[in-house]
């Protein structure tokens, strides 16, 4: 019977290409997982670009431009690749390599500052009209986490009176984009939070040492 194994490789402080070929011993299958963290900036010839400034009022992300790893103190499995930050010390990435709204192959996660985590949208597009046309969505998140009932309707009233230039940026972000508002974004939302993450995050690498094996030339010995 052939043995399964799952091997880890850690990507974090790596600064090109990454390449590894492992050929298992006789009897073993291994699972290869990229894990740790990668800041993906937004390149200096586009951050002057007027959509960064609109999703920073009206939604609360920040897309990152000086952020360095030492910034974010956890280690992920798999790979997470963080593209923004909010006021609040939250972090966004996309889970299991980099993607864009075009090639929007991977889904979209969030690590807050309190150490909680998960997967809040099927693709970057996705979460792009999630936080354009939903802004109490991270209120879901906090709601459901503490099991806390909540009125999505009451939710909505509320966080629209806030600010009253909030829907004109949004039919801008919308515009800018290509985004449509999507019905069951929040649908979606809460089937993510509920269902079990395929992200999952350490405080360290060491932490994640205890319960996954790590490649080295000896691991497979």
């Amino acid at each position: 019977m052939d043995i399964f194994q799952k091997l880890l490789i850690d990507i974090e402080k790596e600064n090109k290409a990454i390449s590894y070929f492992i050929k298992p011993e006789e009897g073993k299958k291994i699972e290869v997982v990229l894990a740790g963290k990668i800041v993906v900036p937004v390149p200096e010839n586009e951050r002057e670009h007027k959509i960064y400034k609109l999703l920073e009022e009206n939604c609360d992300v920040i897309f990152c431009t000086t952020q360095t790893l030492d910034d974010f103190q956890f280690y992920p499995v798999p790979k997470f690749s963080i593209f923004a930050v909010d006021s609040k010390g939250n972090c966004f990435g996309t889970i299991g390599g980099i993607s864009n709204i075009v090639d929007d192959d991977y889904p979209v996660g969030y690590v807050n500052h309190k150490g909680n985590y998960g997967k809040i949208a099927d693709s970057l597009k996705d979460f792009l009209e999630l936080i354009t046309f939903y802004p109490y969505w991270r209120d879901i998140i906090k709601y459901e986490q503490m099991e806390i009932p909540y009125d999505i309707n009451t939710m909505e009233v509320k966080e629209m009176e806030k600010n009253f230039q909030y829907f004109a940026r949004q039919s801008e972000i919308a515009e800018i984009l290509k985004l449509s508002k999507n019905p069951k974004s929040i649908e979606l939302l809460i089937s993510n939070i509920r269902n079990t993450s395929k992200l999952i995050v350490y405080s360290s690498k060491d932490e994640a040492k205890k319960t996954n094996i790590f490649w080295d030339r000896h691991c497979l010995d």
